[in-house]
């Protein structure tokens, strides 16, 4: 049975071909490599294949409604790629991961504690001389592919436990854009009182949540999250309008709309005295372009992170082939997950060595 198997015979072949678009050159030999080529060649620019790639989420979102279908007045059920492994929530998060879960998915076995992280399970109560962390993430953070255990954040933490006692809390859910992210983290994560929160960032992340935001405005959805307020401001809008109107008017700002995220995230930490890190993390066989990696690093450095740390180079020069969980999915497998622990654990070593002292 294929990996990733699709209730919808027009999704699966809409998938396929956008996997088939995305995969690196070196699972694609013969006679697929060389049309692909050609296509690439004539019609898609690096900017054309990030569209592509982001459209990947949005068919997700779309599979359970038609395209001459209108909204839900309710947020969307889960992504049919997460639905096992998520339950829908009436906020703009639109879905989160199940509690205490332990089901084999796409290849993977998903364990989650009794608060829907993917992780081992903690007491809220912060024990003595031990350093936590939170993490804010989509599905790189939370793993996607590879087993339990076996993504970057449980084998960082591994690796601090050698030096000294900490916990990461990992927050991550598959999915989910930046304002999204962040409001799932300041529901769950500040009950766990931090000392350091890591937002996670993707090369995918500007325009994604104009995408989510143009389907759950019109149903009264977002209006209310902090970190969309000022792109609200910037680009006018109101309550009252429908779906192509909100398209039309947040497009412009997509760039607003994450940098507003991001001070909100910065000022949410700075509130608290907590530690506050960027993290830019690579897709495997699909290198960053400069301008864009560019355009992000400035962003989160304009916000105030304490600390910006890319990633986004980690793979390259190196054999997609066996850095992938497959060919047609640009999440790292276990290698390339335990490649992005040691960088991160080489990026904030000062702030392990120094005890990481809130500022």
């Amino acid at each position: 049975m294929p990996r990733y198997s699709w209730p919808f015979s027009s999704l699966a072949m809409t998938t396929a071909l956008l996997a088939w678009g995305l995969a690196p050159a070196s699972f694609a030999p013969g006679w697929s490599g060389r049309i692909r080529g050609a296509l690439r060649a004539d019609e898609r620019s690096l900017a054309d294949l990030e569209r592509i790639e982001r459209g990947y989420y949005e068919v997700l979102n779309d599979s359970g409604r038609r395209l001459d279908q209108a909204a839900s007045a309710r947020p969307s059920p889960p992504p049919s790629d997460f639905g096992p492994l998520t339950l829908t929530v009436a906020d703009v998060r639109e879905y989160m991961l199940k509690p205490n879960l332990s089901v084999p998915h796409r290849g993977a076995t998903w364990t989650t504690n009794s608060r829907g992280m993917r992780d081992r399970e903690y007491s809220l109560a912060k024990p003595a001389g031990v350093y936590r962390i939170g993490l804010a993430g989509d599905s790189i953070g939370a793993g996607w592919g590879v087993e339990d255990g076996q993504g970057f954040e449980p084998v960082w933490e591994n690796r601090w436990n050698q030096e000294r006692p900490v916990e990461i809390w990992n927050h991550a859910v598959p999915g989910l854009a930046p304002g999204q992210r962040w409001e799932h983290f300041s529901r769950e994560g500040w009950a766990a009182n931090p000392d350091l929160v890591v937002f996670q960032g993707s090369p995918a992340d500007l325009g994604w949540d104009d995408r989510k935001l143009r389907s759950l405005l019109p149903n009264g959805i977002g209006w209310e999250v902090a970190a969309y307020r000022d792109a609200f401001q910037t680009a006018r809008i109101r309550p009252g309008g429908d779906e192509n109107d909100y398209k039309i008017a947040l497009k412009p700002h997509r760039e607003a709309i994450l940098a507003s995220v991001y001070r909100t995230v910065v000022d949410d930490c700075r509130l608290r005295g907590v530690v506050s890190v960027w993290l830019l993390l690579p897709r495997v066989g699909k290198p960053t372009p400069p301008a864009e990696r560019s355009r992000l690093v400035k962003l989160a450095r304009t916000a105030g992170f304490s600390r910006v740390v890319d990633l986004s180079d980690t793979f390259d020069g190196l054999d997609p082939a066996r850095l992938a969980i497959g060919p047609n999915d640009f999440h790292p497998n276990a290698q390339g997950h335990a490649r992005l622990a040691l960088r991160l654990d080489e990026a904030l070593r000062e702030l392990r060595n120094q005890g990481g002292d809130r500022r």
